[in-house]
């Protein structure tokens, strides 16, 4: 469910903020010293940094389902979370930061709830809009100053967003979670075993949807 928050927060960004996916990135990554060294493009970072129960928003712990006229099983009404980011700006001249950052904070702050329509792939489901709170402090003021000490890295002019998600308490995981996957070709001595005894090609896919090709050359 987070990473289809991200997907959506990078949906508003380049469908609202009129960004160019070919010029500049998007990224969740922590936004640490080593990271930000290793940055090609100007890029838009939106990093989780907290995760806590809204409390306001609160149900009842239990309810009961009805069936026939007769009281069913109990099932617990899903918990209200919010998800704090921090967005921030990543280019090589203060002007490039400062217009990118308030494209950013134009595109996020035109919504104060995400609907279905707005929502990518299970986040759809959500019984309720999902509340956004944009550059606003809220219950919960936070020392940016603070945040930066622990990143390890130059402070950077940025904002934060606050979604709330419901969490279901009832739900079970059936299916595995698998975040990456990859086809090797190569040569083997019997192939219905499938073990190669060389590797040729090896492509890996990643749960971000890109292909990694880890061939390398013999020189």
């Amino acid at each position: 469910m987070l990473h289809d928050l991200d997907k959506t927060f990078e949906k508003m960004l380049y469908e609202y903020g009129k960004l160019n996916r070919k010029e500049i990135d998007v990224s969740f990554e922590l936004p640490g010293r080593d990271w930000s060294a290793r940055l090609a493009r100007p890029t838009i970072n939106c990093w989780c940094f907290n995760i806590r129960e809204n409390l306001k928003l609160r149900d009842p712990q239990l309810n009961y389902e009805q069936v026939n006229g007769k009281v069913g099983r109990r099932y617990q009404f899903p918990r209200r979370m919010d998800f704090t980011y921090l967005i921030t700006a990543w280019t090589r001249k203060a002007e490039d930061e400062h217009q990118l950052i308030w494209r950013a904070l134009g595109a996020m702050k035109r919504f104060t709830t995400i609907d279905a329509q707005m929502s990518v792939g299970d986040l759809r489901y959500q019984a309720r809009p999902i509340p956004l709170l944009v550059a606003t402090e809220g219950d919960n003021p936070i020392n940016l100053a603070d945040l930066w000490s622990v990143l390890d890295n130059d402070m950077r002019l940025g904002f934060t967003v606050r979604a709330t998600l419901e969490l279901e308490l009832d739900m079970s995981f059936e299916a595995p979670l698998v975040l990456e996957g990859s086809i090797r070709i190569g040569q083997s001595d019997d192939p219905q075993s499938g073990e190669l005894q060389s590797v040729d090609l090896e492509l890996k896919h990643t749960d971000n949807g890109q292909i990694d090709n880890d061939n390398k050359e013999e020189e």
